[in-house]
């Protein structure tokens, strides 16, 4: 049985601090349910920020979102000072992808197939 990927939580320690650059990147915020903050992306899988300590004070997951355009997506994302973790493209022949860092060190991937 192959399990659905519903919900991609990330944990921050300031929402405020977080939701601009969130916008930044093109993901705007949705309804907030306490420390619980859904965003508004495309497709089924729903992704929201949690403001709180990290479980167990380690990383989240690694969300990857989706782009028609990885190189264009940069070039739009620097234009808003938003830097890549470092300048590698990962082209793994079935897609290609860049890591940014949020404010709170999580890593959030954009993915071209």
């Amino acid at each position: 049985m192959a399990l659905q990927l519903d919900t991609v939580f990330v944990w921050v320690t300031d929402l405020e601090r977080s939701l601009p650059w969130y916008a930044d990147m093109g993901i705007d915020p949705g309804p907030r349910y306490g420390p619980w903050q859904s965003m508004e992306t495309a497709g089924e899988t729903r992704f929201a920020l949690h403001e709180g300590p990290r479980p167990g004070g380690g990383p989240t997951s690694v969300p990857s979102f989706l782009v028609a355009d990885l190189d264009a997506e940069i070039d739009r994302l620097a234009s808003r000072g938003l830097r890549p973790s470092d300048d590698k493209i990962t082209d793994t022949g079935a897609a290609r992808f860049i890591t940014f860092t949020d404010p709170d060190g999580n890593e959030i991937q954009l993915l071209q197939r």
